[in-house]
């Protein structure tokens, strides 16, 4: 039945000259009837037409029979739709910009929650897959040893095991760059169904430590970049934290691991550890970090990826598991003596996560963010259908005489809506394909505003079926929307009035005291602007006061280098006259006032975390005393403005014969030492001599603005000199710009082997950490001047529409002796009633959705009077001035032109 309907559809013009001949057949042969009767063929032919009843009518039925005339219409309406168009050309153009604008915002950012959120990684079968994790440490980190037992339990599942992507220095032709590697283990490549486009993939033969030398697989992107995709980069050297290995092979096109926002150019094997001197991202208990780790349980370092057929039941399958790591973990509890870790480790359990999208540490970050500016965006096209939909309703008063005209020759009602949203629904269409056009270079830009550097957070963003769903989705409900009034209303014309060949009409009683359809949707456009203006303000608000926050170092006047000396392999015993070099060198630059170095340093993301004991201080049994540490060099203090509030700072004498001392910041202080002084106690790990407190510094905001400031310690690097150093700093006396590149240069000169990550000030650095703030301040503001914009435009028109509809009444008001200026405060009443009517309406939903977002704000209320109150008086004072440009033109009317005016 399918195929004979399309049959009938597209044999349309063979069936219509069948149509025609049977017709012709059929009149033809009444006539010679009428013929042998023995009337003229004239009179015969006039009676068979008038016995058949017609021809145009039996072609109708027929048409109608076949089942495909709405087709049939629905191409027509289009076609007429389109040469419509073309003759408004204005109103084209203004209507398809709106809609892309708004399909195309909506699209761009859809489309990076999609690479971000959804979109399932590029391997094979990837429902497949799951991680799994430590429940009670919130963590999904294990050691080797754990990994192997774990993968011998779960038999019907498979298992490798990798790290988290890491910074390691790469040198390649003797020049020394930072770039992503990721260690994995052998079946890491196979699990995931992922082969090699040149050369092979690592496989389990890798993992043995009696490699002669190490291998590695390097990603397409590297390949390109480095090698130009040229074969012989296969069997070439590449030095790996100076330690030399031979890349084997190139990964899959467009495969960069399995850590969303942050590909791997490299992957090399677990037991190449300490080979290329990898010692982050570990938790270490009862073990020895400087020998290696593969054979130690007592170091929790990779994560462990599974894959498991869809027919295998995951409860079964994590029930096996978690037995087993109650067994690991009771084997460990030997070397464990306080009773409170004891407790805390035997609550510990396995647990089964998805992980079919990957992991991404970008994806936690970004995603409150995201979904406010897709609320933002969606609320812009909503103002953007309520602005379209004014349009054809304004527009559609001019064809009101067609409209009616076709009613009264016995067009059906149902098929003039049919028509109306056929033209809204085309003009949705072209807007929803200019949108997703925008949509391909929004995404883009949006990474753009999000990245801290030139190059933008590496998302992958392909325009596949879910953008295409959504961007399809997005039009169809926007032609629906913006088409779906005027279409009920213009088809329900007063067919006697439209008919008239022209009329004047003064308005005048009860008709104004109405508030049409047009003033509503222009209420709805106020309102939902104030609502964006609102948020755009608080989110502005929001990043002014995270900026703003003291964060305890200055900000200003401090350029900081970032670099990781652990990665160049120097030997420790060469390490500390290569940081006399490096300060040295920086502190010849003119304009440089002091210099210093650290380990960890402040808002670089990174932390140094031990556990420790107090003196005279019992921890509670769900307390566990951990403090962030920090190596500092000579003039740390100084050079970074940190302001010590008791004590004294490091001198040369706290060096390695010195005993041991620290000091500590404001928060430690209070929370372990309470209000008495902390100068002269102790802690350390496991005894509580082994550092002495000398003194107590203000509080530094290390993990970032919107952080807590944890308990931090800071050491001299004079008593331990072999610490790896990752940052240098100095202080300027004049403008901090020149000297970015003047230190890079002076740091090649002090440490050629040694790659330079970043240099910047302090402030660009601390301002990483509210990225996301950043850039929901920017495009909040732009999406709330772009939603009052189009509201505005809306305003202006249904007032400008309201004057032409007055122009009458306006006339006969001047001719009895109205002046001027009332005519104007008659049409500024007007539109400051709509004005007032859309900000109350604004102000409720403020009140009504601002909770939503109170999460996203820092140091003001959603419900905030003074955003509220100045975005409200912002509207008003918008909406007059799109006001006062119909109310001048109403003004200068000429009664006698006016009382001759057509409506």
């Amino acid at each position: 039945m399918i195929l004979r309907w399309f049959g009938r559809l597209f044999s349309r013009r063979r069936l219509e000259r069948d149509l025609d001949k049977e017709l012709r057949f059929h009149v033809d042969s009444l006539t010679q009837d009428f013929k042998a009767e023995g009337i003229n063929e004239i009179e015969a032919r006039r009676r068979a037409l008038a016995e058949f009843g017609g021809m145009e009518p039996a072609r109708e039925n027929t048409r109608d029979a076949r089942g495909t005339r709405w087709v049939e219409d629905t191409f027509q309406d289009i076609r007429y739709a389109l040469r419509t168009f073309r003759t408004h050309k204005g109103f084209t153009a203004a209507a398809i910009l709106s809609l892309a604008v708004g399909i195309g915002a909506n699209a761009a950012v859809f489309r990076v929650i999609d690479g971000l959120i959804f979109h399932p990684l590029e391997v094979n079968r990837p429902q497949e897959l799951f991680f799994i994790e430590s429940s009670s440490a919130g963590s999904s980190r294990f050691s080797h040893p754990a990994y192997l037992q774990l993968a011998e339990t779960a038999k019907p599942a498979s298992f490798a095991v990798m790290t988290s992507p890491t910074t390691m220095q790469f040198t390649v032709n003797g020049v020394a760059e930072l770039r992503t590697a990721q260690l994995i283990s052998g079946n890491w490549f196979s699990l995931l169904g992922i082969d090699a486009q040149a050369g092979r993939v690592l496989s389990p033969s890798d993992d043995s430590v009696q490699t002669p030398q190490p291998v590695v697989v390097i990603s397409d992107r590297y390949w390109t970049r480095q090698y130009g995709r040229a074969q012989s980069a296969i069997g070439s050297t590449i030095l790996l934290n100076n330690t030399a290995c031979t890349v084997i092979g190139v990964a899959a096109d467009g495969f960069s691991g399995v850590t969303v926002g942050l590909p791997s150019d490299v992957w090399l094997p677990v037991t190449m550890q300490q080979a290329v001197h990898h010692n982050g991202n570990a938790s270490t208990e009862n073990a020895d970090g400087s020998k290696p780790w593969v054979p130690q349980d007592g170091i929790s370092w990779l994560a462990i990826l599974g894959r498991a057929p869809e027919s295998v039941d995951r409860n079964a399958l994590l029930a096996a598991l978690d037995g087993r790591y109650r067994q690991i973990i009771e084997a460990r509890l030997d070397g464990i003596q306080d009773p409170n870790r004891r407790t805390r480790r035997l609550q510990d359990r396995i647990r089964i996560t998805d992980a079919s999208r990957g992991m991404s540490f970008l994806r936690r970050q970004l995603s409150p963010a995201l979904t406010v500016l897709m609320t933002m965006v969606g609320l812009v096209l909503l103002v953007a259908c309520a602005n379209l939909a004014n349009l054809l309703l304004a527009r559609g008063t001019a064809r009101s005489r067609e409209l009616a005209l076709r009613l009264s020759i016995g067009a059906r009602r149902g098929r003039l809506v049919r028509q109306l949203l056929t033209e809204s629904m085309t003009l949705a269409t072209i807007g929803g394909i200019a949108g997703l056009f925008a949509a391909w270079w929004g995404a883009q830009a949006l990474l753009r505003l999000v990245s801290t550097t030139s190059t933008p957070v590496p998302i992958t963003l392909p325009l596949d079926w879910r953008v295409v769903l959504f961007g399809l989705g997005a039009t169809l409900t926007t032609g629906l929307l913006f088409g779906l009034v005027p279409a009920l209303r213009l088809s329900r014309p007063q067919i006697q009035d439209s008919l008239k060949s022209g009329g004047r009409v003064v308005e005048t009683g009860s008709r104004h005291n109405r508030l049409p359809m047009v003033k509503v949707l222009v209420t709805v456009q106020v309102a939902v602007s104030l609502l964006l203006l609102v948020g755009a303000g608080l989110f502005f608000q929001t990043f002014q006061n995270l900026v703003r926050i003291e964060t305890g170092f200055d900000r200003e006047s401090v350029i900081t280098a970032r670099f990781d000396t652990r990665l160049s392999g120097i030997a420790q015993a060469d390490l500390s006259a290569l940081y006399t070099r490096m300060l040295e060198e920086a502190a010849r630059i003119p304009g440089v006032q002091s210099t210093t170095i650290s380990t960890v340093g402040p808002a670089t993301g990174a932390a140094r975390i031990s556990g420790v004991s107090i003196d005279r201080y019992t921890p509670p049994p769900d307390e566990d005393t951990a403090i962030h540490e920090e190596f500092v060099g000579p003039a740390y203090f100084k050079t970074l403005g940190i302001r010590l509030v008791a004590g004294r700072d490091f001198n040369e004498r706290d060096d390695e014969r010195a005993p041991q001392v620290a000091v500590i910041n404001e928060t430690m202080a209070k929370r372990y030492f309470g209000e008495t002084s902390p100068i002269g106690r102790g802690f350390g790990y496991g005894n509580t001599t082994d550092f002495q407190v000398i003194g107590v510094a203000v509080d530094v905001r290390v993990n970032g603005l919107r952080s807590d400031v944890p308990p931090l310690a800071y050491y001299p690097l004079r008593q331990k000199p072999a610490e790896y150093v990752r940052n240098l700093y100095v202080r300027t006396s004049g403008p901090v710009e020149p000297l970015i590149a003047t230190l890079r240069q002076s740091l090649k000169v002090a440490a050629p082997g040694v790659a330079i990550r970043e240099v910047l000030t302090l402030g660009d650095l601390t301002e990483r950490s509210v990225s996301a703030e950043r850039l929901v301040s920017r495009l909040s503001a732009v999406f709330g001047m772009l939603g009052v914009a189009v509201a505005c435009f809306g305003l202006y028109g249904t007032i400008s529409y309201s004057v032409a509809r007055r122009t009458n009444e306006i006339g006969v008001r001047l001719a009895l002796g109205a002046s001027p200026s009332a005519v104007r405060r008659m049409v500024l009443r007007e539109t400051l009633l709509l004005v007032g009517l859309g900000v109350a309406g604004g102000i409720g939903l403020v009140f009504a959705l601002g909770r939503f977002a109170e999460t996203q704000l820092y140091g003001l209320s959603p419900h905030d009077p003074l955003t509220i109150s100045g975005m409200s008086v912002a509207v008003v004072l918008i909406g007059l001035i799109s006001g006062a440009l119909p109310a001048w033109k109403a003004s200068r009317v000429s009664p006698t032109v006016a009382v001759r005016h057509d409506v």
